[in-house]
């Protein structure tokens, strides 16, 4: 012990972490013994303590840890998410029940330089931890993640490992940068006790950074940052500094603030309140159940949170994003359309995967729009040093740091191919090239993403190879084939892991035969990004429906949140929209989505009739139960749907919609009449021709889905008056193609006519 000790207090000298790994049937005097040096280098130490608070075995352990350490912070996993703003000197991660990579991503990062992360377990491959048995498939699992877990404490520093009988002892000897000092301005907008209250160059570059909000018309500041480098915490503090300029000017200030959870943006308003203390500006603090605050109120001021969909129909001075990956692209593109000022904060890398993919969209979306946009980028830590130990093994255990080769691709030569998964889990380089390219194209993904599919038997991966390096990637899981019990089980109600199309299917549709019927569920598919719109990912697409054809599957399916880019991909590969989940994931901030191409006879009378299904459902409940649904989403599945069903408009409507195109009836005395002509329009999968896409979405979004006129025009990005042009167009269209009805057309109708 005496070498970690040493260890401890170089890290406190030097601000660096140490970490203890224990896998041991001794697990608990291994612990124990280290927390004890522990307490005797730092006696004041803050400490935490991670578990499930119903293992009786993880109580046991507690009971001794809470001897050496009587203050101790309990964190329960499930809650673990509202405790990513503070701040502790060690944490004992309890992994005896459950090893869930996104826990440990989430939890390493609450310790600060000096201190300690301690993990341990007596197995941690043992079938009765939590996660894992979620991802078992007929009683069998593999372990390939948690080997290569294993693995990465022999090549990283600051560690000490005892591992089935083994034991890596790896003290720090790198050199370290020395610990940045804040850099105030000497020209600064904002308050010099604000700027006091930063802690690197980085927090006042990003503090100043915010008086581009104060330049006339629309603005938006993109604040980028991996986890822990203050970037929500600065983001408070320039808030109350732009209160403090307003109130100067004798203006009101109100701001908007939303995130996944009100958890998630608590950072912003604990920050927001210190620096309005610091300025001396009185406020009111509201918080809500869980003790976070969601509004800040003081005289001429007003800063609150809301749910990302209710921002959208409010009115404020601005409004800020917190996670903005995580909500997603269609919620940021509907709020820069809504909004004049806009700040955009969110992680580059952390637990809950990579952003860098929704930087690059953000990026080209708001170019194209030609929107005056500040970039803010952070990289210094604030809770240890620069280069700690702990986060380079924590970006290598979890792969956080991903990415695909750079290596020049001869195209000339590609070779499709499934990958034997303890290979690729043994080959490093090309574990990360693959994960690295599932990343980058998809800023949704966690770390325990890579954990089922290394460890689940009915996931594979499949490589689109030019020689050795990867440029394409398909995640495939087994579904389908159910006895009889788990289909009964579904169609009452009841839920099961896996097998996520065929739970959705029988539930929605109430076919007993997509429980029977078994299929590849696509659960990641990409390309490279310089590769991207090549036809890469079609062809692997039609490489593996053309395999799953040769295995007698019934279909090839995926399940995604719903994006107009991804969408408009799996429609335009002949996959058809079978499912819509009847509510919006707040976390991801869409509506999770089903999409199916059959194989089989049977799989395609199915498939037909779940498609019919929810082209009924959305054209009767848009205005309902899919409010919310971005209008160009609303279309494309529709539209993917390709259902045909004969409407009848009554010549009384055939006469109001007239009326409407002579200008004799406004749009709210004819809605019904236009609202009968759309539902023709849209179950009607026989024509062969088409209005054009912005009318068709003008329609969607104020005829079907009902929307207020600044709602339909914030959501399309246009005047009212345009779209009101884009509504009379379509409408004189259709009544035209189907009717022979024009504005000249005469009105008025009589008994015998009807």
């Amino acid at each position: 012990m005496r070498v970690f000790q040493q260890a401890l207090e170089d890290g406190r000298q030097r601000f660096y972490r140490n970490l203890v790994y224990i896998e041991e049937p001794n697990y608990s005097e291994l612990l124990l013994d280290y927390l004890r040096v522990f307490q005797q280098v730092n006696p004041n130490a803050s400490m935490a303590y991670a578990y499930h608070p119903w293992s009786e075995r993880s109580k046991a352990v507690l009971e001794e840890v809470q001897k050496l350490f009587p203050n101790l912070t309990l964190i329960d996993y499930l809650e673990s998410e509202r405790f990513l703003g503070y701040t502790f000197d060690g944490i004992v991660i309890d992994c005896l029940e459950n090893f869930e990579p996104n826990f440990v991503g989430r939890l390493v990062d609450l310790v600060r330089g000096g201190g300690l992360v301690a993990v341990f377990t007596d197995d941690l491959t043992s079938p009765e931890k939590r996660f894992r048995k979620s991802i078992v498939r007929n009683g069998v699992i593999e372990s390939h993640y948690e080997n290569r877990f294993r693995r990465t404490f022999r090549s990283h520093q600051a560690v000490f490992a005892h591992i089935k009988g083994e034991t890596e002892i790896r003290p720090f000897t790198e050199e370290l940068p020395p610990p940045p000092k804040p850099k105030i301005p000497e020209k600064r907008f904002m308050p010099l006790k604000l700027h006091e209250l930063s802690r690197t160059p980085d927090q006042n570059s990003a503090l100043e950074a915010f008086r581009f909000l104060v330049g006339s018309g629309k603005r938006v500041l993109a604040v980028t940052a991996p986890r822990g480098r203050g970037k929500s915490a600065v983001t408070g503090l320039a808030l109350a500094g732009l209160i403090r300029d307003r109130l100067e000017e004798g203006k009101s200030f109100s701001v908007a603030v939303t995130s996944p959870s009100a958890i998630g943006a608590s950072q912003i308003f604990e920050f927001l309140t210190l620096g309005l203390k610091a300025l001396g500006t009185g406020f009111r603090a509201k918080r809500n159940a869980s003790n976070v605050i969601v509004e800040i109120r003081g005289e001429g001021f007003r800063a609150y949170w809301e749910p990302p969909e209710t921002t959208l129909e409010d009115e404020a001075d601005l409004l800020v994003v917190d996670e903005a990956a995580a909500i997603g692209m269609n919620y940021v593109e509907n709020a820069v359309n809504s909004w004049k000022k806009v700040v955009l904060v969110t992680t580059v890398h952390g637990y809950e995967g990579s952003g860098k993919t929704f930087l690059r969209y953000l990026k080209k979306n708001l170019e194209e729009r030609r929107i005056p946009t500040k970039w803010v980028s952070m990289t210094t830590p604030l809770r240890y040093s620069m280069r700690d130990p702990i986060e380079r093994w924590l970006y290598d255990a979890l792969l956080l740091d991903a990415e695909p080769s750079e290596t020049l691709k001869d195209l000339r030569l590609l070779i499709y191919d499934k990958l034997d998964k303890e290979e690729l889990f043994g080959n490093e380089r090309l574990l990360r090239e693959v994960y690295g390219i599932m990343v980058t194209a998809h800023y949704r993904n966690n770390p325990n993403d890579l954990m089922i599919m290394g460890d689940g038997v009915h996931h594979s991966v499949r490589a689109l190879m030019a020689g050795d390096v990867p440029v394409g990637v398909i995640q495939t899981s087994d579904e389908g084939g159910l006895p009889k019990e788990m289909i009964d089980l579904a169609l009452n109600g009841g839920t099961f892991d896996g097998d996520l199309i065929p739970d959705r299917l029988i539930k929605h549709v109430r076919l007993r035969e997509f429980g029977e019927m078994r299929g590849w569920r696509v659960v990641r598919i990409a390309v490279v990004q310089e590769l991207q719109d090549m036809g890469l990912g079609s062809i692997m697409l039609n490489m593996l429906v053309k395999e799953a054809e040769e295995n007698g599957l019934d279909w090839v399916g995926s399940a995604f949140m719903a994006d107009p880019r991804v969408l408009k991909f799996w429609i335009k590969n002949g996959f058809v929209p079978v499912h819509v989940a009847p509510r919006r994931n707040e976390k991801l901030g869409s509506y999770p989505i089903v999409v199916m191409r059959p194989i089989s006879e049977r799989g395609k009378r199915a498939v037909q009739i779940a498609a019919e299904v929810l082209k009924e459902k959305m054209l009767n409940v848009l205005h309902d139960v899919y409010f919310s649904m971005p209008p160009e989403i609303a279309r494309l599945i529709l539209m993917g749907t390709k259902v045909h069903r004969d409407v009848n408009v009554s010549k009384v409507f055939l006469d109001k919609a007239v009326a409407f195109l002579k200008g004799v009836s406004p749009y709210e005395s004819s809605a019904d009449a236009i609202h009968a002509l759309v539902l023709k329009y849209f179950w009607d999968a026989m024509r062969d021709w088409s209005l054009s896409e912005e009318e068709e979405i003008a329609l969607v979004a104020k005829v079907l889905q009902g929307r207020p006129w600044r709602f339909s025009t914030a959501s399309l990005g246009s005047s009212r008056l345009e779209l009101t042009q884009l509504i009379y167009d379509a409408v004189e269209k259709i009544l035209q193609k189907y009717y022979g009805l024009t504005r000249e057309s005469p009105m008025g109708l009589t008994l015998e006519d009807l």
